[in-house]
C-alpha cells in the first residue's frame, strides 16, 4: 500500500475531539443518548429545520425517499456524482434516471431535468457535487409544478448556500454524510434536514426499527440506521469549529485556483455567484483528455501525492450500465467523467503542498 506523503483527504481531529469522544467512553451510555440529542438540536437550530441524525448519507438518502413516499416510478438524478445515490434509489423501491449535467457546474439544471421528464417521475435527486450548490431554488419550483418532491443530495455540500439560503433546507429534504473525507467528520454518520415534522418524526422512526416514543411500541417497517453516542461526540466537537474548517479548505482552494487558472490543457468549474457560496469537498480540475489524466495522476503518484478520478459515471457500472436507466447519452457527464482529476484538499494542507502539486502538474505539460 502506497504512503502518501501529500494524501487525498485527511480529518482534521484535535484534542477537543478526541477529549469528546473520552468523555462518552467515561460514562455508560453509548448510544441514543445526550450527544446524539444534543447535535440533533445544534443542527435544527443552524439549519433552521428540523433535523435528523442516521447512521450513513446513503441510509439519509434512503430514509428521505421513504418518508416522502417514494416507493416506486423513476427518481431523475445525474450519473456524474457517487453511485450511493443510485443505491438509495432502488432500495426505496424507485428506480434511477441519469440526467445530464451541466459542463459549468456539474450539476443538473432544470432544462437538463425537463429534458428527462415523462409520467413515469415520482422525485428528482439533484447532486450538489463538490459542494457546487446546485439551482436548487428553481429546480423546486419545476418540481413543484409536476407535483413531485425534491430531495437534495447535499452529502458533499455542507455550508454550502444558493440565494443566501443554506442547501438541503430548500428541497422537500435535504441530506449531509460525513465521512473522513467530508468537511466536518464523525467517521461515518449523516443527518437529514426538512422544513416538515411529519417527514423528520417519520426519519426519527424508521431509523430505530420504526419504534415509536415511549417503551416496545412499533409502527410499519423500520431499521437500524442510528448513530452511535461516540459518532456524536465527535460531531459536537467537530461542529464546533464549521465554520472554521469550511473557511480553511476555502482558503487552499482559492490558493489551487489562482495557479491553475492560467494553465494550460488544466480546466476547472466555474466559481458561484455571490450570494450563492460552495462548500469546498475536494478540489477538481479537468483536463484536456482521459490519456493526460491518466499519465498525470501516475506523475503525481511518483512522487507520493494522491490523486483521483473523481466522479466516473455511475452508469458505467452494474447494474446501471444498461440503457433503460437513461433516456438518451450523456456526453457532458462522459466528457466530465472522463477528464475529471481530484486533487488533494483539507483543512491542515500546507501551501507549500499546494504549491509543490502546482509546479508538479506544470512540469508534466511543459514535458510533454
Amino acid at each position: 500500500m502506497v504512503e502518501w506523503r501529500i494524501p487525498l483527504s485527511r480529518p482534521s481531529i484535535v484534542d477537543a475531539d478526541r477529549r469528546a469522544v473520552l468523555e462518552v467512553l467515561s460514562g455508560t451510555t453509548l448510544s441514543q443518548g445526550p450527544w446524539g440529542r444534543r447535535l440533533e438540536a445544534r443542527f435544527s437550530k443552524w439549519f433552521a429545520a428540523e433535523a435528523a441524525l442516521v447512521s450513513s448519507g446513503s441510509a439519509g438518502l434512503f430514509l428521505a425517499l421513504r418518508a416522502l413516499g417514494v416507493s416506486g416510478g423513476t427518481v431523475l438524478t445525474p450519473s456524474y456524482g457517487f453511485i450511493a445515490s443510485a443505491h438509495a434509489i432502488r432500495l426505496a423501491g424507485a428506480q434511477p434516471r441519469f440526467v445530464e449535467v451541466e459542463r459549468e457546474t456539474g450539476c443538473v439544471s432544470v432544462a437538463t431535468l425537463e429534458a428527462a421528464w415523462d409520467s413515469s417521475v415520482s422525485a428528482v435527486l439533484p447532486v450538489h457535487i463538490f459542494g457546487t450548490p446546485a439551482p436548487i431554488a428553481e429546480i423546486c419550483d419545476w418540481a413543484a409544478s409536476r407535483g413531485v418532491p425534491v430531495i437534495e443530495d447535499a452529502c458533499e455540500a455542507i455550508g454550502a448556500s444558493q440565494r443566501g439560503r443554506q442547501v438541503g433546507t430548500i428541497a422537500d429534504a435535504g441530506v449531509f454524510a460525513f465521512y473522513p473525507n467530508k468537511q466536518m467528520t464523525m467517521g461515518e454518520g449523516g443527518l437529514v434536514v426538512s422544513n416538515d415534522r411529519e417527514v423528520v418524526d417519520t426519519i426519527r422512526s424508521q431509523r430505530n426499527q420504526g419504534r415509536q416514543k415511549g417503551g416496545f411500541q412499533f409502527s410499519g417497517e423500520g431499521f437500524n440506521f442510528r448513530l452511535s453516542e461516540l459518532q456524536a461526540a465527535l460531531g459536537c466537537s467537530q461542529f464546533d469549529r464549521l465554520e472554521e474548517l469550511l473557511h480553511q479548505r476555502a482558503e487552499r482552494a482559492e490558493q489551487y485556483r489562482q495557479r491553475l487558472i492560467h494553465v494550460d490543457r488544466v480546466s476547472l468549474l466555474s466559481n458561484p455567484t455571490p450570494p450563492d457560496r460552495r462548500s469546498w469537498f475536494t478540489f477538481p480540475i479537468f483536463l484536456n483528455d482521459s490519456q493526460d489524466r491518466a499519465d498525470l495522476g501516475r506523475e503525481l503518484a511518483s512522487h507520493a501525492i494522491e490523486s483521483s478520478c473523481y466522479f466516473p459515471p455511475i452508469h458505467h457500472f452494474s447494474p446501471y450500465d444498461q440503457p433503460r436507466f437513461r433516456l438518451e447519452e450523456l456526453p457532458v457527464t462522459e466528457d466530465l467523467g472522463r477528464r475529471g482529476l481530484a486533487l488533494p484538499l483539507y483543512p491542515d494542507l500546507p501551501i507549500d503542498a499546494i504549491d509543490e502539486i502546482v509546479e508538479r502538474i506544470q512540469s508534466f505539460f511543459v514535458a510533454r
